[in-house]
Order: structure tokens, then C-alpha cells, then sequence
């Protein structure tokens, strides 16, 4: 659940112009100092983790209020400033454990701004910024560096060059400056086709100097998140890494919106397949939607693996409940490319139990609601759940220990002022 409070603060200067003894004095507004101020509440369950049956099962809890403060200097000018803080209290409560509370002042975004008036064609950042992709399939994270985005015509070139938490993040925390120096370099080519279609390739470079480890990604990619009749998504990559070797990945998919009435019924096929020696960046999230209001983890809620050794088919149906609300359920099967531990799949379940005498891992269903009843309010709710496989017991015996499945629920609940 979260709580959105957002009042604007803005200073302006003005500037009088004056043509000629005739004309009539023109005042124009320039705005100096924007500050946005935002207050939210988050709320995530998982219940089961451990995949037991009966009374030892492992629950999670974790509530988390936070204020953010956006504040842009010159926000619409050629070069201009941003700063984003986020002052956050995460409660963590765990079964058999007492509760963890932390406190935290992090610094999300710090950096300088220029457009094209600058640089034709070029827009440029430097410092520390946010950075995603479509689906955030390949990043989602602050990065501290340079930021470059280039257009001409219908071509786009995306470069970036950086570090995470090269600067501390937690400005009560002076352990969360990353001394290890892993350096990030990705390049990202794109031509958009018609509307907002847009086909593209990509490289994504990591290097830590400390242990001299690399991973290189590398891929093709078409996406088309159009507002009616087919959207699509293409990800076809190859990871390489020293310890892994090669891996190469694909995911596949589309959602067909129907043009009836106002329940405006969706219906959505996917399929992605990662090989055992494939891994994405680790920047990574995960997180889209199928047409709906609300972002979901793509591959599973309650799983939320990475697309490694593994096989999942997705389908999906969704309508508008109202003109303001949508309501998807999302149902997912989830089976290994090679037989091994479940743990390389970096899921978020960890089964006490695990016989790997299938490759079938289960399947998952998620239920996704977002609702917007007025222009400043906003409600998102996830209801997850993931059914394991008979893999996931101590013995073929009856009395043996078995498995059960594990829920996760989480909420939001934004308002704007």
C-alpha cells in the first residue's frame, strides 16, 4: 500500500521585453526551482517460502513508509538540474525472528541536464540518474556516471558509461559506497518504425577490477506497446561471462487488445527460455504489463525468477473493470532447461526440499488490479501464487515430508495533492 502526497513549489524570474516605444511590456514566466514532494507507503507478503506443508513454514513481511523529494533547477531550460531523496522506514518481520528496522536517507538521483539547444540532436546527463528499459528486462537501476542520448530522424543511440553507488547512497550510512569498482558500459541502437513501434540491439559490458570479472550482454530486440489490436515484445540474448561461458536467452510474446466497448478485453501469449549458462545483468527488474494500469513481475510474483535454465509460458486475459480500472490474471508454467538446483534460477522461494527428479517446477497464477478513481488517486493491488511440482519433497513415501504452495501479496495506494 502506498501513500502519495504530491504539492508542487516554484520560483519564477521575470523577464521584460521591450521591441519598440509602441509595444506593450511582455512578461514571461521562467520557473527556477521545481519541488515535488511525495509520501507512500509499500506493503509485501510472502508466505511460504520455504514451500513446507504443515506448521514450519517461513513468512515474510516487510512494510516500508517513505517521503520523496524531487527538486529540478531550471527544469525546462537547455541545461538544467535534477535531485531526487528518499527518506525511507523498512519494517521486516520474518518467522522466528524479531522484527528489523532500518532507516534510511538515500540519495536516488543527483545530476546536471543538457538538451539539444546544447548539443544538437544530443541529450546528456551527468552524475547519478535512473536507468530502465522496456520491460527492464535489461536495467533498472541509479547509476553514477554519463548518460547520453542521441536522435536523428527516426533513429535513436542510448549510451551510458557508469557506476553503481560510486557515491555513498545512504547518506546515514557511510558502509553503502561501493568500494568495489565494477564498471557498467552499455550501448543501445533503435529505429522507430511507425507510431511507436521501435526495433533495435543492444551491448551491455560489466567489468570488476577488483576479481577481473566480465560479463558481456548482447541482443535483439523489436517491441510495439501499441493501444489496440496486437502488442508485442521480442528479446532474443547472449550472455558471456567467465565463469559461466556462453548463454543465450529469448523471450517471445503479445497481448491482443479488443476494441469492445469500455471493458476493452485483452488476451496475452508468452514465452521465454533462458539456457543454463545464460544470465541477464543483474540490473535488472523484470517488470511490465500486459496491457493493464499496473506493472507485475513478468515472469512470476511469488517465483520471480531470473531467465536462467528455465522454460516459461505465460498466458493472460484482462478487461477494464471500469474506465478507470483494470484487472489482469496471469497464469505461468515453469519447468528447467537442464535438471539442477533451483537456487541458480535466482528464484525468491527456497524449498528445504528438492529431488530434482523433474525438470517440471510448477506453475504460478498472479492477479493484478490497478484503479484510478480520480485524477489524484491511484490503487494497486498483486495477489501471487506459485504450486510447486512433486520435485519438491523428501521422499516418494507417504508420510514424508511434503510441499504446499506459497503466496505473496503486495498493495499500493497513491494520492496526489
Amino acid at each position: 500500500m502506498g501513500l502519495l502526497l504530491t504539492p508542487l513549489l516554484s520560483f519564477t524570474n521575470e523577464a521584460a521585453e521591450l521591441n519598440d516605444p509602441k509595444s506593450t511590456k511582455q512578461t514571461s514566466n521562467v520557473k527556477i526551482i521545481d519541488i515535488e514532494i511525495r509520501a507512500k507507503v509499500e506493503l509485501f507478503n510472502l508466505r511460504n517460502e520455504n514451500l513446507r506443508e504443515g506448521n514450519n513454514k517461513k513468512n515474510e513481511l516487510e512494510l516500508e513508509p517513505l517521503l520523496r523529494l524531487n527538486a529540478w533547477v531550471m527544469k525546462d531550460s537547455p541545461l538544467y538540474g535534477r535531485t531526487e531523496l528518499e527518506w525511507k522506514r523498512l519494517t521486516t518481520r520474518k518467522s522466528g525472528e524479531q522484527s528489523e528496522k532500518q532507516t534510511k536517507l538515500e540519495l536516488n538521483q543527483a545530476y546536471i541536464g543538457m538538451t539539444n539547444e546544447i548539443i544538437p540532436y544530443t541529450h546528456l546527463k551527468l552524475g547519478r540518474w535512473l536507468y530502465r528499459d522496456e520491460r527492464e528486462w535489461l536495467f533498472d537501476e541509479n547509476l553514477d556516471g554519463v548518460y547520453v542520448q542521441s536522435q536523428m530522424r527516426d533513429w535513436f543511440i542510448d549510451a551510458a558509461a557508469g557506476r553503481i553507488n560510486y557515491w555513498q547512497k545512504d547518506l546515514m550510512d557511510s558502509t553503502t559506497r561501493n568500494t568495489e569498482t565494477e564498471n557498467i558500459g552499455s550501448i543501445m541502437l533503435r529505429r522507430t518504425l511507425e507510431d511507436k513501434w521501435q526495433i533495435g540491439t543492444y551491448a551491455v559490458a560489466q567489468h570488476n577490477t577488483d576479481n577481473n570479472d566480465r560479463q558481456l550482454n548482447v541482443g535483439l530486440r523489436s517491441h510495439n506497446p501499441a493501444r489496440k489490436g496486437l502488442q508485442h515484445w521480442l528479446e532474443l540474448g547472449m550472455s558471456k561471462d567467465r565463469e559461466s561461458g556462453n548463454g543465450y536467452a529469448v523471450d517471445i510474446g503479445g497481448t491482443y487488445l479488443f476494441d469492445h466497448g469500455d471493458i476493452k478485453p485483452r488476451v496475452t501469449l508468452g514465452y521465454a527460455f533462458g539456457s543454463k549458462d545464460y544470465r541477464q545483468t543483474g540490473l535488472h527488474d523484470n517488470q511490465a504489463t500486459f496491457g493493464g494500469a499496473t506493472k507485475f513481475k513478468i515472469y512470476g510474483e511469488t517465483l520471480d525468477p531470473d531467465l536462467t535454465n528455465i522454460h516459461i509460458v505465460s498466458t493472460g486475459l484482462g478487461i477494464n473493470v471500469t474506465r478507470n480500472a483494470t484487472l489482469d490474471v496471469i497464469y505461468h508454467a515453469y519447468s528447467q532447461a537442464s535438471s539442477g538446483d533451483i537456487s541458480g534460477n535466482n528464484v525468491a522461494l527456497k524449498s528445504q526440499y528438492d529431488r530434482q527428479n523433474t525438470r517440471y517446477l510448477g506453475s504460478g497464477v498472479d492477479v493484478v488490479f490497478g484503479w484510478e478513481p480520480t485524477d489524484n488517486t491511484k490503487v494497486e493491488a498483486i495477489a501471487g501464487m506459485f504450486a510447486p511440482s512433486k520435485r519438491f519433497v523428501s521422499a516418494d513415501k507417504t508420510n514424508s515430508p511434503r510441499s504446499d504452495n506459497a503466496y505473496s501479496v503486495g498493495m499500493e495506494f497513491e494520492m496526489t495533492f
